[in-house]
């Protein structure tokens, strides 16, 4: 009953607030002063929030009733000290409400952002960052930071250019960045993340082997291993060089150190990166002396002697978009055998069809023989309506396994990267990756931990059942808030809770869509309460279909 009350309360809060914005929100003074231009700034900041506040109420959001009622009020009292201020002539008092003001606004914004209760939250962890945190105190200041954030994975930049994390060995060369910690700084990081029940997943690079116009660590020593284009060139367009993944060595070098890492670390997965060519068109590579034997061997044609517009370009494509993909099921059967529960992924070129013709990528296949356990399409793009949705939606439709995207942090401001979040939870709400943390600031977290990530999250892999059981729930929630608001008759209510108690089971099968049960029941809903259930029972749906 307590509840009810409080959510018909904040009903009538924010119908208040939204009248007297309309009323208040433009204040027209009898004289005019420099300071009447901090209040025009914080009506902009209530107008803004006058908007999202109406999205979160037709949406039927579920947050925090309590603390948003709470702090509209507030921001209606400051606003309301503010004219006065201006009208006794405190012009500097007017400021300092300008600010309290745009600064609460912006922190009840946060506050009615929906936070999903099943999703993965990740961040790749640089590894200049890492390195910078110096110990044990450092990973346990960045992971307290992470942890009230509530972030459930991180990507650990491992092994890259030749160098990796962790202290010398038979297989590795630690990077001088890490040579004053005390310990391994790996097993620091997968400790310390245990504790905070987050799971690590070494990030690792595979066929970019430097990236300062010059061979690294690996081609210094093994120079006939470099990848080449037509001309003989080891260096990419963007001062890149790359191993040849037609070699059984490289493969070899290359999968005993994942393989090292599985063995001898307590990790719950491995990312592997760069694992493509490069992209094809700055530069068609593939021309060193291995691969073009191997496939005049096969085919007994000289790629030197095919022009793009030839029928036998096509072969040659397919010849070199197959040499990764060997690598990655050969690795992928080699980790397995050592850890079946282990989960491989991908950083890879967003869009099935783009990866393919970009750099000889094809990831849909390697997931759709189980090579891998979901991709990362690095969606870096401050286009969010266009490239960002596209790339998301069109894969979504035809790929039955977990697409989590990766949004490009270095590109966006905080703000930007906060909008794309909501977009990705709309279209994609089990999961995203950050890059990277050398981008994520302390008012990021904070603002994470404020709204989109407000509440823990379970990692929808975890436990299918459990996962169902959370997101029915969630939308048991919302099913009430749009009865308390009266959207919903006693019978619908009860007729679409019946559809969610079926569809919430993990042996359910040939359950109707939402959209056909809704029409062959006469169940009359609103066209936006129709959208709203749709769209969480589209998630409960992934989550059925995807693990």
């Amino acid at each position: 009953m307590n509840k009810k009350l409080n959510i018909i309360t904040l009903v009538l809060i924010i119908i208040m607030f939204l009248y007297s914005l309309s009323s208040a929100a433009y204040y027209e003074p009898q004289e005019y002063r420099r300071s009447l231009l901090e209040i025009r700034d914080a009506e902009r900041a209530l107008n803004n929030l006058n908007k999202k506040v109406k999205e979160a109420e037709s949406d039927f959001k579920i947050i925090d009733s309590k603390e948003v009622e709470s702090n509209l009020e507030e921001l209606e009292r400051l606003y309301q000290e503010q004219i006065q201020a201006y009208q006794q002539k405190k012009d500097r008092r007017v400021r300092e409400l300008e600010l309290a003001i745009t600064n609460r606004a912006d922190q009840i914004r946060m506050k009615i952002i929906e936070s999903k209760p099943v999703q993965l939250r990740a961040f790749w962890l640089d590894n200049g960052t890492f390195a910078n945190l110096n110990g044990r105190s450092g990973v346990q200041k960045l992971l307290d930071t992470v942890q009230k954030a509530n972030f459930n994975l991180i990507f650990p930049e491992t092994f890259y250019k030749g160098k990796t994390v962790i202290p010398d060995n038979e297989l590795f060369i630690q990077d001088s960045q890490f040579e004053n910690w005390e310990g391994d700084p790996l097993k620091i990081l997968i400790e310390e993340a245990k504790k905070r029940k987050i799971e690590i997943h070494p990030w690792v690079w595979v066929f970019n082997e430097n990236t300062s116009g010059s061979p690294g660590l690996i081609l210094s020593e093994n120079p006939e291993w470099a990848n080449k284009d037509r001309e003989g060139n080891i260096v990419s367009y963007h001062d890149s060089t790359w191993l040849s993944p037609a070699r059984e060595d490289v493969k070899k070098f290359l999968q005993q150190r994942y393989l090292y890492l599985v063995e001898n670390y307590d990790i719950q997965g491995i990312n592997l990166d760069y694992i493509r060519f490069p992209e094809e068109y700055r530069g068609s590579f593939g021309y060193d002396k291995r691969t073009v034997e191997r496939f005049k061997e096969k085919y007994g044609i000289d790629p030197f002697e095919l022009k793009s517009s030839s029928s036998n370009f096509s072969l040659w494509n397919k010849y070199r978009e197959n040499l990764i993909t060997e690598m990655v099921k050969e690795t992928s059967e080699m980790l397995k055998d050592a850890d079946p529960e282990l989960l491989i992924s991908a950083d890879v070129i967003p869009g099935k069809d783009e990866a393919r013709y970009r750099a000889l990528q094809n990831w849909s296949f390697w997931l759709k023989e189980d090579y891998l356990d979901f991709v990362i399409p690095m969606t870096y793009t401050e286009n969010l309506f266009s490239e960002l949705s596209r790339w998301i939606k069109e894969d979504r439709k035809v790929i039955d396994k977990a697409i989590y995207p990766g949004i490009s942090v270095f590109k966006l401001t905080p703000d930007q990267m906060l909008e794309q979040l909501e977009e990705v939870n709309k279209i994609n709400p089990n999961g995203v990756s950050l890059f990277a943390a050398a981008h994520l600031k302390a008012n990021d977290f904070q603002s994470l931990s404020e709204g989109i990530y407000a509440h823990q999250a379970v990692l929808p892999y975890k436990n299918k059942a459990v996962s169902l059981k959370i997101i029915q729930n969630f939308i048991l929630k919302r099913l009430n808030l749009i009865k308390e608001k009266g959207g919903i008759s006693n019978s619908a209510l009860i007729q679409i809770r019946f559809y969610l108690n079926q569809l919430a089971q993990v042996d359910s099968e040939n359950i109707l869509d939402f959209d056909q049960y809704i029409s062959d029941n006469n169940i009359e809903l609103s066209k936006n309460i129709k959208k709203v259930l749709q769209n969480d029972f589209d998630y409960l749906n992934d989550i059925k279909r995807l693990y």
